[in-house]
């Protein structure tokens, strides 16, 4: 949390000298048809003309904001392999998804075709587990129990939650004839965790919802990559160090996201 507030004092110093201003795209269409998508922020906007005026490089801009906002998938790798071996088969999923947004940021634009901020939001990854199984609370290392298979377990759903702080380079194209860009980011995505939860549905128990650490990795890093036109593209994320920490039998367990993201 204490990385998490002082990355936000870090955007909003960044913005400070200059007035704060709410930035907000309406839907329409242009000559050619093409569509703008709404967008709406709070700071200096990273826009094509500031004033009327032509942009002098390099210029700073941030402040609140609610884009880059990523749906995909997750895929466990064990030691570089998508098959997990039989002491993490307990980890085996039906369903895997990734979904995360920046809800602030800063950052420096030095020519029209190349920037580099920071930014911050939050990230989940779910997990649908196909075991019933159930995480120990409070144990390292990463421990499990099996349910009753008699309470007819319908969902058991693993869920970490991590605030999000990645730095991006980013490369666009001039413009095109229908003033769109293709665009290039990659860069360092970084994540604290913030909590773990495991959801079980039954129908001897009902709805079950359980909140701990689980041993989950309390600092995740490693690169990232977007590609995109306009406001759409495509992503992918892997994490370099493991998903658990203090578990030697996870050792090598690691997370990679991919999918679709909305805004640059």
């Amino acid at each position: 949390m204490k990385l998490f507030l002082t990355s936000l004092f870090a955007l909003f110093i960044g913005i400070s000298s200059s007035t704060a201003q709410v930035i907000y795209k309406k839907e329409s269409k242009d000559s050619l048809g093409n569509t703008d998508i709404v967008s709406v922020g709070i700071g200096k906007g990273d826009s094509e003309m500031d004033n009327g005026e032509v942009i002098v490089y390099p210029r700073t801009y941030g402040g609140l904001t609610f884009t880059r906002i990523d749906w995909g998938f997750s895929r466990l790798m064990d030691d570089g392999s998508f098959t997990l071996s039989d002491e993490n088969q307990f980890l085996s999923y039906k369903k895997a998804s990734n979904f995360g947004f920046d809800i602030a940021q800063f950052g420096v634009r030095f020519t029209d075709n190349f920037k580099i901020y920071l930014s911050a939001g939050f990230e989940w990854n779910y997990w649908r587990l196909k075991q019933n199984v159930q995480l120990l609370e409070d144990v390292k290392p990463l421990t499990y129990e099996q349910l009753d298979e008699q309470a007819g377990y319908e969902k058991n759903i693993l869920t970490s939650t991590y605030l999000r702080l990645p730095l991006s380079f980013e490369l666009r194209s001039r413009q095109l004839q229908n003033g769109k860009r293709f665009k290039l980011a990659f860069g360092a995505m970084t994540g604290v965790l913030l909590k773990g939860t495991q959801r079980l549905k039954s129908d001897k128990n009902g709805k079950q919802k359980f909140k701990d650490g689980f041993n989950l990795q309390s600092f995740q890093y490693g690169p990232f990559l977007r590609v995109g036109y306009d406001n759409y593209g495509l992503f992918a994320k892997y994490y370099m160090n493991d998903m658990f920490q203090d578990s030697p039998q996870q050792e090598g367990v690691r997370n990679l996201t991919f999918g679709v993201t909305l805004g640059f």
